[in-house]
């Protein structure tokens, strides 16, 4: 692995390629081992579903399989076919792969730029033409050559060109995962070129599996509160966690107790700490929840707030904040507030004033 920081790694967690148990997802699994045991293995994935819900865990799982002794196999081996991606824990792909060391994978997400100490904003057709090298080395007889684009929304429209030029002539042998947030928005001939393997949320059940080593330091109500936030995506929940998000969320509650009057004092203080020389994390937070939570105001007024998967409390504040405004003016909000962080994050805005500004446009539309 390189010293340079990676976009897919959420510090203080496991990387997904590091992950050994897929938690959720045995049917998608399941569908994926069938399309590879049946002699008509297709080569490019387009794996779908939420932001953490778990497509890169998968992603890295399937490759670790292919990769492995046991799927370099074709689906035969000593003991029959497999009847799903597990890998021994002792197989040397394992080790190369959690190294970010194996000749037969190759990872493409926005790289690190040096100069600017940020991750680029997109990957970039550079990047994609790299995969040339990677396909000049000759496979071991019978071995797979692996691409895993993390996620490909994040693709310019030169790249996403690039990758589709491959996508209708692939080399012999390779395989491509393709990971999506928001496959709707890909060129239409990358979807088509593709088969879609979609990821649901997880229920409670498994997101109490996933989160049970992380949740040790955490009252039963904040857990609660956690599986209501994270919405079936563990990627979510580990973030809430990472970045203080619980409590963001209830500040932003707060904040909003009173629609259309604000909680001054409760904004500037989280403006404030947004903009620390240490508030970057905090402020990303925000960023996520604000417009996510807009978002779900919409959403459950459209239900009329019959919603259960609401914190307490939160359904009377989203009804004061409904009934002087219709959903369309939300809507309108939340377009005005992603426009101000995405601008923010081009021309460097100063970190507390975005804050500022993203509470203080929906105070204004209240008056």
């Amino acid at each position: 692995m390189t010293d340079l920081p990676v976009s897919d790694k959420l510090e203080g967690y496991p990387h997904p390629q590091d992950r050994n148990e897929l938690i959720g997802h045995d049917a998608a699994e399941k569908r994926f081992l069938e399309n590879y045991l049946s002699g008509r293995f297709h080569h490019a994935w387009l794996i779908t579903g939420a932001k953490g819900v778990g497509k890169a865990s998968f992603a890295y799982r399937a490759a670790k399989f292919l990769l492995s002794q046991q799927g370099g196999e074709g689906g035969g081996g000593l003991f029959g076919p497999p009847d799903s991606l597990d890998v021994p824990e002792g197989d040397p792909a394992l080790a190369l792969i959690r190294a970010g060391s194996h000749p037969g994978l190759a990872v493409l997400r926005r790289q690190y730029d040096v100069k600017s100490k940020k991750f680029f904003s997109v990957i970039r057709v550079d990047d994609v033409r790299a995969l040339n090298q990677f396909f000049q080395l000759t496979a071991s007889e019978g071995s797979w050559r692996i691409v895993i684009v993390d996620p490909v929304d994040e693709m310019n429209q030169n790249a996403a060109n690039a990758i589709l030029k491959i996508l209708e002539e692939p080399p012999k042998k390779t395989l491509f995962l393709l990971l999506s947030h928001t496959p709707a928005g890909l060129l239409p001939t990358i979807r088509s070129r593709c088969r879609q393997l979609a990821l649901r949320p997880l229920g409670d059940e498994d997101m109490r599996r996933f989160l049970a080593p992380y949740s040790e330091t955490i009252s039963h109500d904040q857990l609660e509160m956690l599986l209501t936030l994270a919405e079936g995506s563990p990627g979510m929940a580990l973030r809430l966690l990472e970045a203080g998000g619980l409590e963001i969320f209830a500040d932003i509650l707060d904040i909003f107790r009173n629609y259309p009057v604000l909680n001054a004092e409760k904004l500037h203080a989280l403006a404030d700490k947004s903009g620390l020389k240490d508030g970057e994390a905090g402020y990303r937070m925000i960023c996520e929840l604000y417009p996510w939570w807009l978002t779900r105001l919409v959403r459950a007024a459209s239900s009329n707030f019959s919603d259960s998967n609401l914190v307490p409390g939160e359904a009377d504040i989203m009804k004061k904040m409904i009934s002087r405004q219709a959903p369309a003016d939300w809507v309108e909000i939340w377009e005005t507030g992603n426009e101000l962080i995405k601008r923010a994050d081009v021309i460097n805005l100063d970190r507390k004033q975005v804050v500022l500004n993203l509470f203080l446009n929906v105070e204004r539309m209240g008056r």
